[in-house]
């Protein structure tokens, strides 16, 4: 009799049938050291060899960055992927069919849409190689792409008629499907017709490679837009994906940078030419989500933008998620009347390359940058307030330090003056009138002040000394926001476990009363608390209210979030492991089995998590 494996059973029959070793060898290249393996860790710069995998607990850990794990959280951090990518991965490679877990209602929706993508993308590149896109095609030759550069971004075609994706398609899928993902528009008397139309298409792709939606580009002056997006669906987030990411990975972890540039053929002749780190976002300014997206990477970003006054105002706008992300950042404004496609067109890699040397970092940038008409440019005193505003995004103190002193350079004033700025601005950020509850309710009686009372009168500041601001997780602060703007995100939140769920205490005396109603508050509370409450501001500033959001996409996105912090509390607590492991290792107290199991056991809820 035949039994059905669990999911556990089946990760541990992987991870079973996998040699770490092996693994990582072919990444890493390892020595062999006793029972163990030895090699420069991947994970940071180091001359003295300090990762090591050990096959017979299947563990891999670096005494240099304190990280470690198991096969799964190796393919993880190298590949930067989520686990069940991780997991299928390794499947795959060992020979195991993994259990499915039963679709619900919503799975099988996105599935419809992914594979109604999918079946458009077809369709667009058939039109592109068919007679009807001989004019897409000279056009594109005549801009120098050859067919290579193209259909590595699978670039397709949609024709100029009113109805020649719908009745492909609709032979093949429901039109109430393609209408849900963008493809086809609903007319006033019932019936549809073709969104995209005479375009060049540009498939946007998932991190596991799925196709969400497009982005398009007339080619005749008379059509407009210019540009047009797939509108939002339950697949699409136009603010949370990249144009060219799941092609960029590998060259943006072997550069440790991302070039972020506005254009989608801009990204085509990026890679073309050699820089396969490039990305562009897709007819919205860079968003926090975006910028926590090449965070994962743990690399440089880069701005490419044109150097006119949009561009430059454009690399302003995308400064702020960069810096709140933890993103290490520069810019690089081109030349006016250029952009990077035009630019490499007529100047060649090397021309470019050098430019992306001298590329600026933000305080040069918001120093020497200017507007063509001289009565626009910000004053100096408003320059150097700007700084102060973006270091107050910088979560990081020793990158905040950093700047701090690149900045007093470039703006010519003393350190202890932007510190003295910052530290005002902080201190205004937390000493704010309390909102608990719905606007004109007031806070309880002797309850908290939401961010934090005044510095005097906080028992944690001995002396009166000002207490240091407290530092949110990033992740946190996404979910405070949503739960401020969104029903569904509460619901969600409150189903598990309320204000527990943030380890902030400003967030939690923020979100108390909300949670406990089940509610978001409403238009004019939500004014009221913008009015009145710092936080409440910041969050809302990073994290703008979302039109038309479902309340089920809502609740998928807070779980997400959930997910995502307790993977954050799991990797906190698997480093102090890690540093108890190696203190037992050189003590040799007898401890190290008992700590490795205690890990293991972490790590296994580490993995449970990632693959919900």
């Amino acid at each position: 009799m035949t039994t059905t494996r669990t999911p556990q059973e089946a990760k541990e029959e992987v991870r079973n049938a996998i040699d770490i070793a092996q693994v990582v060898g072919e990444r890493v290249t390892l020595r062999r050291a006793g029972r163990t393996w030895k090699g420069l860790c991947p994970f940071h710069a180091e001359k003295t060899p300090s990762f090591t995998v050990n096959p017979e607990r299947q563990i891999w850990h670096c005494f240099g960055c304190n990280r470690g794990g198991d096969v799964f959280s190796f393919l993880m951090e190298m590949d930067k992927v989520t686990f069940p990518e991780a997991l299928q991965s390794l499947a795959e490679r060992a020979g195991i069919d993994l259990p499915r877990a039963e679709s619900t209602a919503a799975d099988k929706k996105r599935d419809r849409l992914y594979q109604a993508t999918a079946l458009a993308s077809d369709f667009f590149q058939a039109s592109f190689s068919s007679e009807a896109g001989a004019h897409a095609r000279a056009y594109l030759a005549g801009r120098g792409f050859d067919r290579p550069a193209l259909e590595r971004f699978h670039i397709g075609w949609a024709p100029a008629g009113w109805d020649g994706l719908l009745t492909a398609l609709g032979k093949l899928l429901p039109v109430e499907v393609l209408e849900e993902a963008g493809l086809v528009v609903r007319r006033g008397d019932g019936g549809h017709y073709d969104r995209f139309r005479n375009r060049i298409m540009f498939p946007i792709e998932i991190g596991t490679g799925r196709l969400a939606g497009f982005g398009a580009r007339a080619v005749d002056p008379e059509d407009t837009p210019k540009y047009l997006n797939s509108p939002e669906s339950p697949i699409y987030r136009k603010g949370g994906l990249l144009f060219g990411l799941p092609l960029a990975r590998s060259a943006i972890r072997e550069k440790r940078q991302a070039l972020v540039c506005e254009g989608n053929l801009d990204v085509v002749r990026l890679h073309a030419s050699g820089f396969a780190n490039s990305v562009c976002t897709s007819g919205t300014a860079l968003t926090i989500d975006q910028a926590r997206a090449l965070a994962r990477f743990e690399a440089e970003a880069v701005l490419v933008y044109d150097g006119d006054d949009a561009g430059i105002r454009a690399a302003d706008r995308a400064l702020e998620p960069m810096l709140a992300a933890g993103l290490p950042v520069r810019v690089l404004l081109l030349p006016e009347g250029e952009d990077p496609d035009s630019f490499l067109l007529r100047n060649g890699a090397k021309a470019f390359a050098g430019l992306l040397e001298g590329a600026m970092d933000v305080a040069a940038f918001l120093a020497t940058a200017r507007l063509s008409s001289p009565g626009a440019n910000p004053t100096p005193e408003a320059r150097v307030k700007r700084y102060v505003e973006l270091l107050g995004r910088v979560e990081d103190p020793v990158r905040r330090r950093m700047m701090v002193r690149r900045g007093a350079v470039a703006f010519g004033v003393e350190e202890d003056v932007l510190l003295e700025a910052l530290g005002r601005r902080r201190g205004a950020g937390r000493r704010t009138t309390p909102v608990r509850g719905p606007a004109g309710a007031g806070p309880a009686a002797g309850g908290p002040e939401v961010g934090g009372g005044s510095a005097s009168d906080s028992p944690g500041s001995p002396g009166g000394l000002p207490e240091p601001p407290e530092i949110i997780d990033p992740v946190e602060r996404e979910l405070a926001s949503r739960c401020l703007t969104e029903d569904g995100a509460v619901v969600e939140v409150a189903r598990s476990g309320g204000v527990s769920c943030f380890k902030s205490k400003s967030l939690r005396a923020l979100l108390a009363d909300w949670l406990t109603m089940g509610r978001a508050p409403l238009p004019e509370e939500l004014r009221a608390l913008e009015s009145m409450d710092g936080l409440a501001r910041s969050l809302l500033a990073d994290h703008p209210v979302e039109e038309g959001i479902t309340d089920e996409t809502a609740r998928k996105i807070a779980r997400e979030l959930l997910h995502r912090i307790e993977e954050r509390r799991l990797k906190a607590s698997l480093q102090e492991l890690d540093r108890a492991i190696r203190l037992s290792e050189r003590s040799r107290d007898g401890a190290l089995d008992r700590l490795v199991a205690e890990r293991r056991d972490l790590a296994s809820k580490l993995h449970g998590t990632n693959s919900v």
